[in-house]
């Protein structure tokens, strides 16, 4: 049996992360390109951010409230650039926990903007955007879909 190349075995998987997903063939690691989507959750926490804080005060995220931790999904809008995360400066730390709405999260929540509707990510890394897009209003009727998460393939938007 023939041997696969490094370049044919990437050529496999990248395949593989835009439907359902599937394991690396050298290291086994398990991929999918996700296509997310803004909720309602990430809209109110959003809007509590803008109504609570002053522009570009970074907000400790773990004294948000409830609604805003139970979808732990706010971090997600750094790919639209709607929020940002503050620097981090301890090693010990993923991150450094405070968050800031940017002008354009502020211009979305304000309604002067539509962003796209899907993100496609893989390895927390930005892929590409759908051409549809989504405004606040819109965004705020949808509620999180785990199985609307996990449908949504990269190869289904070309």
């Amino acid at each position: 049996m023939r041997v696969k190349t490094l370049a044919e075995a990437r050529k496999d998987f990248k395949e593989k992360i835009k439907g359902d997903g599937g394991r690396c063939p050298c290291c086994r690691r398990w991929g999918k390109i996700n296509g997310y989507q803004i909720n309602s959750t990430q809209v109110r926490g959003m809007i509590w951010m803008l109504k609570r804080f002053r522009r570009n005060q970074w907000i400790e995220i773990a004294k948000a409230p409830k609604f805003v931790l139970r979808s732990k999904s706010l971090a997600t809008l750094h790919h639209w650039e709607l929020l940002e995360s503050k620097p981090n400066i301890d090693p010990d730390k993923k991150g450094s926990g405070f968050w800031r709405l940017t002008q354009k999260g502020r211009d979305f929540i304000r309604n002067n903007i539509t962003v796209p509707k899907h993100a496609f990510v893989f390895d927390n890394k930005l892929i590409k955007f759908s051409r549809q897009h989504v405004s606040v209003i819109t965004a705020l009727g949808k509620k999180f879909s785990y199985q609307e998460l996990m449908q949504t393939k990269y190869k289904d938007t070309k």
